[in-house]
């Protein structure tokens, strides 16, 4: 074999190998784009120690370290987290990792591909992370009706921060293509014409041409059904780069006629989209019901009281102040900051899926007596058992699920109870999940909210405050207006800790209502006169 092709067939299958090291689950949590950008020190610890060993060979990458070096050097801790609050920062570091270090990574360095392999795998973005931090971009837009060239130039809704570079925002108009968003696809595809051509009307001497994005818009507007838009481009481009991939697949495509794509309006999702734009309040579909108050919720113990402010009485749902102080919070999101993995969904079956874009871990009661603490104090506000009788159950409270959004992150409409009974055994033969106690460990400072869809509710997160709600209605059916979702972090970081409550030692506790129109609501009267 040819020595230059063997080397370059090592080189290939190097990389390949070292960046299957990497996660592709950066951009699915805040966390993770904040230490990978913090932890970039010891990732160059690394790398120096092997560039002494052999300097000569290494020169280039001697600069690469330099250069990196002294920008990490010259930010501190809090400038990162105040720069990572906006979605375009997030994506040029998620897109200068994945890009940067996979280049040095695909060299034959053996000992610091080990180093990385060991300290900091889960940390280090790449190609598909890219991809991800893009959905994320258009879902943010689709959700918030935000504009492309807006986006593009920083500016989300008022919110300022870094531009995107042209060649990116042409590439998100590449991924709303393939993903089918058509509408969008056309409005990334025309800013980037525009940051192309600049303020003087001249080409970029960089990125794709004009030919190039023209090619593709007609393409897009092929498929979304007009046909003379997309002759009209054609005959223009094909004078300018007939042999560009685009145009020849624009040209096959006009003769075969594709499929067209008509995309039809989503009432459930305008509901979802309205919900989630509220502006960060509080939103109830009728705040004249009576029954819509502000209280001290009384506990098991008369004493302890706790600000709760009823938010709607079928379903019921309230939030709780203030459940949990400062300490607490921070010590549940430091207990699961290196037990993160990819949120899944489908129960016992679950898949990694766009409808969640998450991190999350799970804290059993008897791991920290924080947690053991938190446990009880749920016991006492809501009067239910959450005892977990492990190994084997079954158990009246599932272990908190600590969760983590990264870049757009949010969870799709759905509804707590599984559909088929938890085979795990710890869970096994424990019910249903009767009620959900979620508790945001942050603050949001836009987007993020939970918002029930079919009840017309909207939360905006509140730090150390609760949620609660019950799955089920007093006479123990599903309650289909608990059908919720969490809306896209659009700025800021968003934290929550889940405690969802079983049936099992609960049957007694909360029993059925006394009459069929019985809410929630009246049943905690019931409780006290013990059901007389």
């Amino acid at each position: 074999m040819n020595p230059d092709l063997k080397s370059t067939c090592l080189c290939a299958l190097i990389l390949a190998a070292v960046i299957s090291l990497t996660s592709s689950e950066i951009f699915t949590s805040s966390l993770k784009v904040e230490r990978m950008v913090m932890e970039e020190e010891s990732l160059l610890g690394e790398f120096k120690r092997f560039i002494d060993q052999q300097y000569e060979r290494l020169k280039t990458f001697s600069n690469f370290y330099s250069d990196r070096l002294r920008d990490v050097r010259f930010r501190s801790g809090q400038e990162v987290r105040h720069e990572l609050q906006h979605p375009n920062a997030v994506y040029n570091v998620i897109k200068r990792f994945a890009n940067d270090y996979s280049s040095v990574l695909g060299e034959n360095f053996e000992s610091f591909r080990y180093a990385v392999r060991n300290s900091m795998e889960q940390f280090l973005a790449d190609r598909e992370d890219i991809r991800g931090a893009k959905r994320s971009l258009l879902r943010l837009q689709a959700v918030y009706k935000m504009k492309a060239l807006d986006m593009a130039r920083g500016d989300y809704l008022g919110f300022q921060g870094p531009p995107l570079a042209p060649v990116d925002v042409y590439e998100i108009g590449q991924t709303a293509f393939s993903e089918g968003k058509l509408n969008e696809s056309i409005e990334w595809l025309n800013a980037s014409i525009t940051l192309y051509l600049g303020p003087e009307g001249q080409a970029l001497p960089y990125g794709p041409s004009v030919a190039a994005i023209k090619a593709l818009m007609a393409r897009v507007h092929l498929f979304n059904g007009d046909v003379a838009t997309a002759e009209g481009l054609y005959e223009y481009v094909k004078t300018l780069e007939p042999t560009h991939g685009d145009v020849i697949e624009l040209e096959r495509e006009l003769k075969s006629h594709p499929t067209f794509v008509h995309q039809l309006p989503q009432d459930y999702f305008q509901n979802f989209s309205r919900l989630c734009s509220l502006e960060n309040r509080h939103h109830v579909p009728d705040p004249n019901n009576p029954r819509l108050v502000c209280r001290y919720r009384e506990t098991l113990l008369p004493y302890y009281r706790f600000k709760e402010e009823i938010l709607s009485v079928a379903p019921f749902a309230s939030v709780i102040y203030n459940v949990i102080s400062d300490v607490e919070s921070d010590h549940l999101k430091s207990f699961v900051k290196n037990k993160l993995i990819r949120g899944k969904v489908g129960g016992d079956h679950s898949i990694v899926s766009e409808i969640r874009t998450s991190d999350l871990a799970w804290i059993w009661d008897n791991e920290s007596k924080m947690a053991t603490s938190i446990a009880k104090r749920i016991e006492c506000i809501t009067g239910l058992d959450t005892s977990q009788r492990l190994p084997f159950g079954p158990s009246s409270g599932e272990a908190f699920q600590v969760v983590n959004y990264g870049l757009g992150g949010h969870y799709e409409v759905h509804m707590d109870p599984f559909d088929i009974p938890p085979t795990q055994p710890e869970l096994k033969d424990s019910g249903e999940r009767i009620a959900t106690f979620l508790i945001y460990l942050s603050d949001v400072q836009r987007g993020g909210s939970t918002v029930f869809t079919r009840a017309g509710i909207a939360v905006a997160p509140v730090k150390n405050m609760a949620l609660l709600w019950y799955n089920y209605d007093p006479a123990h059916q599903r309650d289909d207006m608990t059908h919720h979702a969490g809306c896209p972090v659009l700025f800021g970081q968003k934290w929550i800790c889940n405690k969802w409550i079983w049936t099992y030692g609960n049957t007694l506790r909360r029993r059925c209502g006394l009459t069929p129109e019985a809410t929630q609501l009246d049943i905690e009267p019931d409780i006290k006169r013990g059901y007389k």
